[in-house]
């Protein structure tokens, strides 16, 4: 019973704070608002029993993306611009193909995986982690390093100014 407060508090903490990210007006409130969200699904983690995924979640989201994009924000010079009129129909469209979206997400979740049973993960150590990515995953790993390679690459090319 007490876990199951604690579970909701951390999910309603995380639901709120990332819909505040997206949906205040300041950009620095918006990066706050989003640091508090990942910081609380660290807690979720932790809560949850992966304290190293915590820590990692910790380290890598609140302690460098978060502070890099406050930085970017702080010294990035003030932006006046008028906000556009909403249209209702685009509005009400962008709705409808959201619902929709996720509705086929979540049916096709649900068809793969309704009667599947997990694995028990709770004695998985960091070693096995290690094991599965150099030997299981080692092709996905190494595409996942080969994006984020042309990623920064292009971000240098982009921040890169003419001379």
């Amino acid at each position: 019973m007490f876990s199951d407060v604690i579970f909701i508090i951390f999910w309603l903490v995380i639901a709120v704070f990332a819909a505040l990210a997206v949906f205040l007006q300041k950009p620095i409130y918006n990066a706050f608002s989003m640091a508090i969200s990942i910081f609380s699904i660290a807690g979720m983690y932790i809560f949850l029993g992966y304290e190293f995924l915590a820590a990692l979640q910790v380290l890598v989201y609140v302690g460098a993306i978060s502070v890099a994009i406050i930085f970017v924000i702080m010294l990035s010079p003030p932006v006046t611009v008028k906000p556009k009129k909403l249209n209702p129909f685009k509005v009400m469209i962008g709705v409808i193909t959201s619902i929709t979206f996720f509705a086929v997400f979540f049916m096709l979740f649900y068809l793969k995986y309704a009667g599947s049973k997990f694995q028990n993960t709770q004695n998985a150590s960091i070693s096995d982690v290690g094991t599965l990515l150099a030997t299981k995953y080692a092709v996905p790993f190494e595409i996942i390093s080969v994006i984020l390679l042309v990623a920064i690459l292009g971000a240098i090319v982009l921040a890169k100014k003419e001379d």
